[in-house]
């Protein structure tokens, strides 16, 4: 049986997790019958198997979660439900998936824990908030701070986004969340309508969960 939870911890958001380790031809036999055709499309035209198996554990997720309506996608690769019942939003990496329901706008982002973000921080945060990696954990926060930008960025769906000087996180104090949701503010500068966000962040051993609403 696959591992999966959903998490209800963030207000207004359903949030389902998959830590995938199926093969594409299983993922498949966990669909209903009557849902062998969900399952088809979902995968049509994707040959990679770790992109098949990704597609197929988010429509599990979700259908999961109630959405059973078909999955489409702009030309930006934002995903949708075709009779926009809900907004979704989909993440996946390095064996986990993730995928939040909810009533109004949501972005997610999943991120495994590492010194890769740090690296290259120069590229994604401003002058301002490089200031919060002076701290005892700066790889943590940097992965951090890198999460919620990329869930911002899933809200906007637009092209032209410069992480650095568009997404504009306000400084916090990051505390290690041990499973429990904590959140701070961000806004945008790009699409014009000058967009507030709040941020919540769920911190686990392997990675890093980020959750943005408006």
């Amino acid at each position: 049986m696959p591992f999966y939870t959903v998490l209800d911890r963030f207000p207004g958001v359903r949030v389902a997790l998959w830590r995938l380790a199926e093969d594409s031809e299983t993922l498949c036999g966990f669909f209903p019958e009557k849902s062998k055709g969900v399952c088809e499309k979902a995968v049509r035209g994707i040959t990679a198997e770790k992109r098949r198996r990704e597609r197929l554990a988010a429509r599990l997720l979700l259908m999961r979660l109630g959405q059973t309506g078909d999955i489409v996608y702009d030309r930006h690769g934002k995903p949708g439900i075709f009779d926009e019942s809900a907004h979704i939003s989909i993440s996946h990496t390095q064996g986990w998936v993730v995928v939040a329901v909810a009533d109004r706008p949501v972005g997610i982002d999943i991120e495994t824990w590492g010194k890769r973000a740090l690296k290259v921080s120069e590229r994604f945060l401003g002058i301002e908030e490089r200031e919060m990696l002076k701290c005892d954990v700066p790889d943590d926060v940097a992965t951090l701070l890198w999460s919620a930008k990329e869930s911002m960025f899933k809200i906007l769906g637009i092209e032209g986004v410069d992480f650095a000087r568009h997404l504009s996180i306000s400084p916090f104090r990051y505390t290690p969340s041990s499973g429990k949701a904590r959140c701070f503010e961000a806004e945008e500068f790009r699409s014009g309508q000058n967009r507030h966000f709040r941020i919540y962040y769920i911190c686990l051993p392997d990675f890093v969960l980020t959750l943005a609403v408006e």
